[in-house]
């Protein structure tokens, strides 16, 4: 193990593999200079030395190679030079965020990719990318709850139809109405959202979680389209309560007549409303 100092004294100890040799360090990178072991057999790479470069923040190796044996090793910014006994000199040089990003994604590391992204500071739309991208390969695999809960990081800067898409088989149904949820409660959501959401909510049945949406967001619905759905999956008393609060006497009436079948309950309707009210008498004639 090997301890690293910091201005408030000791900090961290992590544990290096092989026989140390030279140690240099360069935030947030430390090389590592190891001696590789003896070999019974004659081999071309003899007398060789491995120098490793960690990510002390990512916890991940960054580079490792065979040298001949070391002299020292300098640190320069963003690079590192490696002079050796032999008379060669050889410069190791940091990649750029994007460069080190791709070769972690082709080898599906995206949580790695993400945590260097954030490391580096590097842009909004490459951080995008790695999510979408690693929400797509959880999608390949058929694990679409995980795919999901990447998607829904997603929210806001990737077009929502990209992922929607996705999603409109039944079985996968119960993600995509998570993902409609969050959509409502950022403020993100078009009218068609909403009728995908209801749409959702009442093939899965599940009628409580169709309430608690209503109770939240209700107010805010499109009216019509909203009734019209609740009314065409047979949640008469849902689309009554949206009809009421959204004043709609006819789809109140409509929903009595046409849907329960329930006149007394329709003149009841009519009757709580005040004496001489405009709303009565279209009612009147569009329903008798």
């Amino acid at each position: 193990t090997v301890p690293f100092g910091s201005k408030d004294g000791r900090g961290a100890t992590y544990a290096f593999e092989g026989a140390k040799r030279m140690l240099a360090s360069s935030r947030p990178y430390a090389v590592v200079v190891t001696r590789d072991a003896p070999s019974a057999a004659p081999s071309p790479a003899g007398g060789m030395e491995t120098v490793t470069v960690y990510d002390l923040k990512n916890k991940l190796i960054a580079f490792s190679a065979a040298f001949p044996p070391v002299r020292c090793v300098a640190c320069e910014l963003a690079s590192f030079l490696i002079l050796c006994t032999d008379g060669s000199a050889y410069q190791v040089r940091e990649k750029d965020t994007g460069a080190k990003v791709e070769m972690l994604l082709k080898r599906n590391l995206f949580s790695l990719a993400l945590a260097v992204c954030e490391t580096q500071q590097a842009d909004d739309a490459l951080s995008l990318d790695i999510l979408r991208r690693y929400g797509d390969h959880l999608y390949s695999k058929a694990d679409f709850d995980a795919a999901m809960a990447q998607y829904e990081k997603t929210v806001g800067r990737l077009e929502a139809s990209y992922v929607i898409r996705k999603y409109l088989d039944a079985p996968r149904m119960p993600a995509l109405a998570s993902y409609l949820q969050l959509l409502h409660e950022k403020g993100l959501a078009s009218a068609d959202h909403t009728t995908l959401l209801l749409h959702c909510y009442t093939k899965l049945n599940q009628p409580q979680s169709l309430d608690a949406f209503l109770a939240a967001h209700g107010a805010r619905l499109h009216p019509a389209s909203a009734i019209h759905t609740l009314v065409s999956a047979g949640f008469h008393a849902q689309a009554l309560d949206l009809a009421r609060r959204h004043g709609a006497l006819d789809a109140v009436i409509q929903v009595h007549m046409e849907e329960r079948h329930d006149p007394d309950a329709a003149l009841d309707a009519l009757h709580a409303l005040p004496p001489a009210s405009p709303l009565a008498p279209p009612c009147l004639r569009r329903h008798g």
